[in-house]
């Protein structure tokens, strides 16, 4: 009867709001997409099935009506192949039509240009959401001969100087896509860092489609239903779903089952004016208006990249995930289920539906959280997750859920953890020192606003904060590492604020590096090491002395430094023979060591100083528990007539801990080791290197954070440039271990 009546008043919650939300939100803003594809000649090799004319087709069939796109192609000429306009049905039609034109012709890659023209009308102001997706194998060439290298340097040039700046003060994104290893990535990853767009790379035309889809989520973010095993829940809400299904057989025809049975495909959708069904060789799309609510059915192939977006007015928001990530600062995540841009807060709905967040790392590790809990419900209706551990380099996928007795919503996103810089390490083992330099990897850097703050933590703890300096020679920041605390393990933190040319600001904190001093030459031969315990052997063979009894008597100390006690010289009678020419005779050189610590009784006087010592020792070690135990009991006596006196309940004496202090996070030690719970592999010298995160997720592969969890180290104000800003190349700050 419970559920029932919970089931009952989240209808009627969802009927309120579905009444109140009849027409499309206010402050919803429309998107402006514009794709940018390559036709270079060197396409026939990456592109040799001519994959963009079904990408280009995807984004076409998904961009919402009321959105503006328009489609140019490059090469050596930049042509507008699908003007600028209004999307309706009508402009698909022209759009699809001219997507057949793109072809592998371009005899150079005419990209700077490309860019230039595409800008058109792009306006901060403009009223729409606006972004760019290109797609590109190649870089910057506009010629040939002698002085090919100085016109493509002017169009790089152009391109920072002019272009980009444009493209950032529209407050237009532009999402690159770099189609093979020939494709110039870093200029592709200074576009996106400029502009606040998306870097992806695809190995091989066969991932073109999904890099597509990802870079179309994130220039017109939609709602999604979840779709588990071709299967997916429509509620009342929705008034119209896009099935995308992707066909890895394509003998295998797709088909739709409704919940009342009835099936859908390619054939009879035609006839049916609530379907409009868009097939292609690796997808089919499928749009339903007004559809049945219950339970729908794919019958095709599973792939995890299908999926299904609706028109809703119920819809999951996802706010703080940037396009570009930086490793060792936080994500802050804001979630909130919204009604015509308004947050539910309602509890009785919240209370039913759970939450929850999942995300796939570059290598492939999935990690999970469950967000929502029925007892401590958000009183904003906003949920909250920080990721503060990302550090591998790569593209980051998230997927946001939220599931309710009636509907599910699903929000996926993509960003890419950037290297806009490359650190170095060097050891110099004649010298005794190591060497750190920082490299910018964007040509945009403004290397004179950028700074970098170094912390080298000595192996005693303490640790020395200075500025790294900009070696205009080197064309990189150098730090330069000695011992000066002794040998050891000598950790360099590193905090990296850059800024580009056109004045976006990205801040970093890498792995740190560590050297262990004195530093070892891996290369360097290898050399027998002195048996440690026979150590009066070696010295002979340094420094042999004469044959003689004499000799062999005053040498014996030097040559037992392990002996605990002298051998006493003021006993001629006890004396060893002469020793025989044979110095460096190991049996002959221990035997009197043997001798000479014996005196006439048999027994040596040392050991009778070791009995008395470790007699000492035991009445010592008895004296000590005696008293550390008396005040151990007089503290208790001390505790509770304290506690007596405060009049405190007998049950306070001895607190128990509850269940919130039992289940609390272990990052609330923060500065300790104790999250460290397993060994990490030593991570190579460079930006963002992979790490393995705190085993705390639900499946054990890949760790979202844990409550209240904060980036190691961001606590420290260290490394906070707007402190003190002129921090020079001395040490200015020096911290001791707690």
């Amino acid at each position: 009867m419970q559920h029932w009546l919970s089931r009952s008043l989240v209808g009627l919650l969802l009927l309120m709001n579905l009444v109140w939300s009849l027409t499309a939100s206010a402050n919803e803003t429309p998107a402006d997409v514009r794709i940018i594809v390559d036709i270079s000649g060197s396409m026939k090799q990456t592109d040799p099935d001519n994959l963009r004319v079904p990408a280009t087709n995807l984004l076409i069939e998904l961009i919402p009506d009321d959105s503006q796109a328009g489609i140019w192609t490059f090469g050596r000429f930049v042509n507008m192949l699908t003007p600028l306009a209004q999307v309706d049905d009508a402009w698909r039609q022209q759009a699809r039509a001219d997507a057949q034109k793109i072809n592998s012709v371009g005899l150079r890659t005419n990209l700077v240009e490309a860019l230039d023209k595409a800008r058109w009308q792009l306006a901060p102001d403009s009223g729409y959401q606006q972004s760019i997706i290109l797609l590109t194998d190649g870089r910057i060439d506009m010629a040939s001969g002698a002085n090919a290298e100085q016109v493509n340097q002017a169009e790089r040039q152009r391109l920072s100087n002019e272009v980009l700046p444009a493209y950032a003060a529209a407050n237009a994104r532009i999402h690159t896509l770099a189609l093979s290893d020939a494709a110039d990535k870093d200029m592709l990853r200074q576009i996106a860092l400029e502009t606040g767009g998306l870097y992806q790379e695809a190995i091989n035309a066969d991932e073109l489609l999904v890099a597509f889809l990802r870079a179309f989520d994130r220039a017109v973010p939609t709602e999604q239903v979840p779709m588990v095993d071709n299967t997916f829940t429509i509620d009342d809400s929705v008034t119209e779903f896009t099935a995308l299904i992707f066909k890895r057989s394509s003998d295998k025809p797709v088909q739709l089952l409704s919940p009342s049975g009835e099936v859908l495909n390619v054939s009879n959708s035609a006839e049916n004016s609530q379907v409009r069904w868009h097939e292609e060789l690796n997808y089919d799309l499928i749009t339903v208006t007004a559809p049945a609510a219950g339970d729908w059915q794919a019958d095709a192939d599973i792939d995890p990249e299908n999926r299904v977006q609706v028109l809703t007015d119920l819809r999951l928001q996802v706010n703080g995930l940037p396009e570009t990530i930086f490793a060792g600062y936080p994500v802050d995540l804001d979630m909130a289920l919204t009604n015509q841009g308004e947050t539910i807060t309602e509890p009785a709905l919240l209370r039913l539906t759970d939450v929850s967040i999942k995300v796939t790392a570059p290598d492939g590790r999935i990690g999970s959280k469950l967000l929502s809990d029925p007892e401590s419900l958000p009183p904003d209706g906003v949920y909250r997750e920080s990721l503060s551990r990302l550090a591998q380099p790569g593209t980051y996928q998230l997927e946001v859920t939220a599931s309710g007795p009636t509907f599910q919503r699903r929000q996926q996103l993509t960003a890419t953890l950037m290297e806009p810089l490359r650190i170095r390490s060097r050891e110099d083992h004649q010298q005794q020192q190591a060497s750190v330099s920082v490299e910018p990897l964007v040509a945009s850097i403004d290397t004179g606003l950028s700074r970098i703050i170094a912390r080298v933590i000595s192996p005693d703890g303490s640790s020395v904060i200075q500025s790294m300096e900009f070696d205009t020679a080197q064309q990189s920041w150098r730090l330069q590492l000695m011992p000066a605390e002794g040998p050891g393990r000598y950790e360099v933190e590193l905090n990296v604020r850059g800024v580009t040319a056109s004045g976006t600001t990205f801040k970093t904190r890498p792995e740190p590096l560590s050297f262990d001093f004195p530093l070892q030459d891996p290369n360097a031969p290898v050399t027998a090491k002195p048996d440690v315990t026979e150590p009066a052997v070696s010295e002979p063979e340094i420094e042999p002395a004469p044959a003689t009894s004499t000799a062999t008597v005053n040498a014996q100390p030097e040559l037992a430094p392990a002996t605990p006690a002298k051998a006493p010289a003021a006993k001629p009678q006890s004396q060893p023979e002469p020793v025989e020419p044979a110095v460096d005779s190991e049996p002959e050189l221990v035997e009197p060591v043997d001798e000479a610590i014996e005196d006439e009784g048999g027994i040596a006087w040392w050991v009778y100083l070791l009995l008395a010592v470790g007699n000492a020792s035991v009445l010592g070690g008895a004296a000590w528990w005696w008293l550390r135990h008396r005040r151990q009991q007089d503290t208790e006596a001390l505790t509770q007539t304290d506690a007596h006196e405060s009049h405190l309940p007998p049950d306070l004496e001895a607190p128990e801990l509850s269940d919130d202090e039992l289940g609390g996070s272990f990052d609330s030690f923060d500065g300790l080791d104790e999250e460290e719970i397993q060994p990490q592999p030593e991570a190579p010298a460079g930006m963002g290197s992979d790490t393995d995160i705190t085993p705390d997720s639900l499946d054990d592969e890949f760790s979202i954070d844990p409550d209240d969890n904060a980036a190691p180290d961001l606590e420290d104000d260290w490394g906070e440039f707007d402190v003190d800003d002129e921090l020079g190349s001395e040490p200015d700050d020096t911290q001791k271990p707690d």
